[in-house]
Parts: C-alpha cells; sequence; structure tokens
C-alpha cells in the first residue's frame, strides 16, 4: 500500500518512492521472464494467462461474490435489508391472517346452513307422517277464507355456490304444501280480475278452473274457483359479506311475503325449534332472533 508523508519526512518519502520503483521493475522483469518461457513452452503445453494484476506483481484472489464472508451477511441481516425483510413479513403474515379469519367466518355461516338442512330434512321426514292441522288462518281478502288447511307434504333442498370441492352453500330451501277442505269461490268485479291474477302468481295460488277472460263478460261481477292446495315456502340464503342469514318467506303467517334476517351466531337449536313449533302451528309466536326487514331494502 502506498503511504502519504508530509514533508517533514521527506526522508523517508523518497525511500519509499524508490522501493516502489524497485518493485516496479521486479514485476517488469518477471513479466519478460514469464513471457520468454511461455516461447519457449512446446505448442502442446498449456501456459496460465497472466492478467494485469499479475503483471503489476499483484496476488490474485478469489472473487469476494463467491464466497460471501460470515460477517458480511450477518451485517445484512442487521442492517437495511433486515429492516425491509422484517416489514414484508409482517405485511405478509397480516394478509394471511386476514385471509384465514374471512375464511372462518364464511366457513361459519356455510356451517349454519348445512345445519339449518339438516334440522329440516329430519323435521320432514318426521311432520310429514304427523300431517298436522294448520289452524292458522290464510285469508286472500275480508270475504276470502282458506279453511280447514291440513299439512300435504313437506321437502328440503340446498344448492352450493358453485360446484367446486369444500363450496361454501348458497341457499336452503323449505317448501310445504298445504291444502284447505275444499276450492275457494272469489268474486270480482270483471275489472279487478287481472290484479288478482297478479295476487295469485305472487302467493303461488292456483285456479281450480279457467281465469282467462280476453273478452268483457256480460255481467260485472265474476266469480272465479281456486284451487285449494298453496304452498309455505321459506328460503335460507347465506349473506357471506354480512356473516347472517336471510329468510325470504311466501305465506308463512298468513298469505303474503316477509323477509328476515337472522345473524349465523342466533340460528342455533333453539331458534330452529321454535320455527318448526310455529310451521306446525304448536305455536302462534315466531321466534325473536327473525328481525323482520323490508324486502327491498335488505335483501
Amino acid at each position: 500500500m502506498t503511504r502519504f508523508r508530509d514533508a517533514s519526512t521527506s526522508v523517508s518519502a523518497d525511500a519509499d518512492v524508490k522501493a516502489l520503483m524497485e518493485d516496479i521493475d521486479a514485476s517488469l522483469a518477471d513479466f519478460e521472464r514469464r513471457l520468454e518461457q511461455e516461447q519457449k513452452a512446446p505448442a502442446n503445453q498449456t501456459v496460465a494467462p497472466i492478467t494485469q494484476r499479475q503483471q503489476a506483481g499483484e496476488q490474485e484472489f478469489p472473487d469476494i461474490q463467491a464466497q460471501p464472508s460470515q460477517s458480511a451477511s450477518a451485517e445484512s441481516a442487521s442492517g437495511f435489508l433486515a429492516e425491509l425483510e422484517h416489514e414484508a413479513a409482517v405485511l405478509s403474515g397480516s394478509g394471511e391472517s386476514e385471509a384465514h379469519q374471512r375464511e372462518i367466518r364464511q366457513r361459519h355461516v356455510h356451517d349454519t346452513l348445512h345445519r339449518i338442512f339438516q334440522f329440516f330434512d329430519a323435521f320432514c321426514r318426521h311432520v310429514n307422517v304427523v300431517a298436522p292441522a294448520i289452524r292458522r288462518p290464510y285469508r286472500l281478502d275480508a270475504q276470502v277464507v282458506y279453511s280447514g288447511v291440513k299439512w300435504q307434504e313437506a321437502t328440503v333442498r340446498y344448492r352450493l355456490q358453485t360446484l367446486r370441492e369444500k363450496a361454501l352453500m348458497d341457499y336452503v330451501a323449505l317448501t310445504i304444501r298445504v291444502t284447505a277442505a275444499a276450492p275457494v269461490a272469489v268474486m270480482r268485479r270483471w275489472d279487478q280480475v287481472e290484479q288478482l291474477k297478479k295476487e295469485m302468481h305472487i302467493l303461488d295460488l292456483k285456479p281450480a278452473d279457467g281465469i282467462d277472460l280476453d273478452d268483457k263478460p256480460q255481467q260485472e261481477n265474476v266469480q272465479l274457483l281456486l284451487a285449494p292446495e298453496f304452498p309455505i315456502q321459506l328460503t335460507f340464503r347465506g349473506n357471506y359479506r354480512k356473516e347472517r342469514i336471510d329468510v325470504l318467506c311466501r305465506n308463512l303467517d298468513g298469505f303474503g311475503i316477509a323477509a328476515f334476517v337472522c345473524d349465523a351466531a342466533a340460528m342455533n337449536q333453539s331458534l330452529l325449534d321454535d320455527l318448526g313449533r310455529f310451521l306446525i302451528d304448536r305455536t302462534n309466536k315466531l321466534p325473536a332472533g327473525l328481525q323482520s326487514v323490508h324486502l327491498r331494502s335488505e335483501l
């Protein structure tokens, strides 16, 4: 290594310069000697190439990148790169944790729907044998009422969101067919028939005979005969975004459409038992856990 000194040490400086010149002369003499040996060497003998650093008399060292020292690795691990590595690990772990928690919440809603299906699957088997009478009034208007309603048959089914393995459940659908003692007569003015047909479509009521009145009838009032059978339907849909169960009902507590929401955690065995009792008319109160909502605004 070249050493620099101030003017007060000029004798030492001159000696250093002299030594450096002698090193260079020796290097040149060594270079000329090795070059002469290479020229005299047989053609088939390989002579190692002389690098510029060897020409200058310097010692060759392996590439430092090929064999990193432990001190360099330790320095990187404790420095800026280590800080970045830790920050990236925290963010990556946070993302994985959030995804895991979201999966847990979704699986909770799925498990709730599965429990609903299992309950009503057994419910249908038993109640189809019992075939209870339904004393709850089903009135189409002030004059028209379906009387002597009895249980016919109940079925339950479910649908998955996709066909993939471990797919989440989309909904559970319960359909109960009941029937009145006899067909029901309905009296309407001829200009109210179309509105009646729309109501029948919403409530899934069927005519006992044809209702199509293309031409204006001769009389002002028309008597129509409706079939005694009608459905009671409940659809339990998984709301995975809000972690709840949305319940859409037709003809549940009388004729009409109703909607409820229920937290997945609140849809427990006690609530299902109470709902089952209501459906077979052993209580006239719906479970408190079902919160009535406006159909269009909430679902």
